[in-house]
């Protein structure tokens, strides 16, 4: 599976991204058997982000992760925050907004096909629907596995991806609530924890950096993704920096020391033995 992480239709207002696009998708769409997943990824949005768009070539599914601002699906409006998801397909009409104090972190996915429609009609995702997801942590690591499986692709990658997917989908259904639910104030400074990581990754050198930013002590921050999430923060903080290594080391002049550096390795060597045993393989730069 070749991807990459650049298509026409991704939005510019964000301040850092983990997208990814599969050029191939026209020939998968009519297979009745896969998700025809077209593009998708995490966007950190700009306190300036605005989509406003009157039509759209896919069908689409949308979830906050941190932060706040507002989707109108057909001229209905909506506040968004951690927890909600929204659908929207060729035929809505929809302007999504960041707020600019506290910029929303959200994925999206695209999908073009009738497996993905059929599906999301029989989950009732369906075109205009808002929705909160109390299993909002479980949805996250989902989400973050797809993104994942997509950017290190190989012979299974978009397998493993639509996979992830699918279950992320199928457990939003699951644990719908109504979209004006409250969220547990615990489980709102998890999802913020959780959001810092996710922001900050590359600079990070420990948990208890990230603990202290987000005015929380270590064993706290430690004790919230126990609770609420099904890998520890370290292992999350390290998967995200090997994701984005994978993507770095894509890049002609990539140097393996380096990207090693950049992502606050100590040296080549760690870096390499981390990369080994996260992918499977090797890095290779020049």
């Amino acid at each position: 599976m070749q991807t990459t992480d650049q298509a026409d239709y991704f939005s510019t207002q964000v301040m850092r991204t983990r997208r990814f696009f599969l050029p191939g998708w026209e020939e998968r769409q009519h297979d009745a058997g896969t998700l025809g997943l077209v593009g998708g990824g995490c966007e950190w949005c700009a306190p300036d982000f605005v989509v406003d768009r009157r039509t759209f070539p896919f069908l689409a599914f949308e979830f906050v992760s941190r932060g706040h601002g507002s989707v109108t699906l057909a001229d209905q409006t909506h506040e968004l925050e951690a927890g909600h998801a929204f659908v929207y397909d060729s035929t809505t009409p929809h302007v999504i907004r960041s707020s600019a104090n506290e910029p929303m972190v959200k994925y999206f996915f695209n999908f073009s096909g009738r497996r993905a429609t059929s599906l999301m009609s029989e989950l009732e995702l369906t075109s205009g629907s808002v929705l909160r997801v109390t299993d909002a942590s479980r949805v996250v690591t989902l989400l973050e596995e797809v993104i994942d499986h997509a950017l290190r692709g190989g012979r299974f990658g978009l397998r493993a991806a639509c996979a992830a997917l699918e279950h992320a989908l199928v457990l939003c259904a699951d644990s719908r609530q109504s979209a004006d639910t409250r969220m547990d104030p615990a489980y709102a400074t998890y999802l913020r924890c959780r959001g810092h990581l996710l922001r900050n990754y590359p600079v990070l050198s420990s948990i208890e950096q990230a603990a202290k930013a987000c005015h929380v002590s270590a064993a706290y921050f430690t004790r919230l993704f126990q609770r609420y999430d099904i890998e520890t923060p370290l292992a999350c903080l390290t998967r995200l920096k090997l994701s984005q290594a994978a993507i770095k080391l894509r890049q002609p002049d990539a140097l393996v020391k380096s990207v090693a550096a950049e992502l606050g390795y100590k040296s080549a060597a760690h870096f390499s033995r981390a990369f080994k045993a996260w992918s499977g393989r090797s890095p290779r730069g020049g």
